[in-house]
């Protein structure tokens, strides 16, 4: 029977454990995608040294856990394999820190941001129209055009990507249906900084559609909605952004309408701006 002879110490070790071992979780999940994305070898090996200095802790931590109790209590021997191998996964952990940074500071590598020069055919900022209108061309500028894009949509987002004939825009599903990939709609903040993120990440054109603005005058105030819209426009114009809001008009009063619209430009402005370039 296992008999656990110092408790705070067994809990500390049980708690390094842990967390190591989800850390090697985390990389051996996402080990795949990171080697393609990095595909020079050398930077592969630092990633596998990465995984090795981990997995020695865990393993180092199974043993200091075990030492915790009668199953290894006062064995020497295991409390020196333990010391080596929290020496190796240390020494492993600084040599891929230090591989990683050195190529870059022999000027072997550089980080050169992904950047395309600035259309010169599209006025860039919010445009509004009919939900169909909006949505061909949000399609137009990410399928045809192959510019980033982002949907904020009612639908959730494998409906809305196959409604649209997409595979892999990214889509923020605004609902109030608990789950992982839903957003409630009155975290007009959270929207907003998720949206912003998106618009200052890279130096592209880049487009977004918002669909549900009725929904957000639902579960919001106006004032906060046209906040909302107002603030993207700002962000977009200043980031190479093209904001698309659909607007259905008979579904909103005259006095919603008109304050909307006022801080958008017509939809038609832009399909001429594409149709000359």
């Amino acid at each position: 029977m296992l008999h656990v002879l110092s408790l705070g110490y067994f809990l500390r070790d049980l708690t390094v454990l842990l967390l190591s071992l989800a850390i090697v979780i985390m990389l051996l999940t996402v080990e795949k995608s990171v080697k393609q994305n990095l595909r020079v070898k050398y930077f592969t090996r630092v990633f596998n040294l990465l995984i090795g200095a981990f997995v020695l802790v865990v393993v180092a931590e199974f043993i200091g856990v075990l030492l915790r109790t009668s199953v290894l209590y006062g064995n020497e021997t295991y409390v020196i394999v333990r010391s080596i191998l929290l020496t190796i996964g240390a020494l492993l952990l600084f040599l891929s820190s230090v591989m990683l940074y050195l190529p870059f500071a022999r000027g072997q590598y550089i980080i050169v941001p992904i950047a395309t020069e600035p259309s010169q055919e599209i006025a860039y900022g919010a445009y509004w129209g009919s939900s169909e209108k909006a949505e061909q061309l949000f399609v137009e500028l990410t399928k045809h055009r192959h510019l980033p894009g982002i949907a904020v949509t009612r639908d959730p987002p494998e409906v809305f990507r196959s409604r649209l004939g997409l595979k892999i825009v990214p889509v923020l599903w605004v609902s109030k249906v608990k789950h992982d990939e839903a957003v409630d709609p009155t975290r007009l903040p959270y929207l907003l900084e998720n949206l912003k993120t998106f618009l200052e990440s890279t130096n592209l054109d880049k487009v977004i559609l918002i669909d549900c603005v009725e929904y957000l005058l639902l579960e919001n105030k106006p004032e906060s909605v046209l906040k909302f819209i107002a603030s993207l426009r700002d962000l977009a114009t200043l980031n190479r952004g093209i904001l698309l809001v659909s607007i259905e008009r008979e579904a909103l009063d005259e006095k919603t309408f008109n304050m909307l619209v006022s801080e958008l430009k017509p939809i038609e402005e832009l399909e001429k701006m594409l149709s000359k370039g």
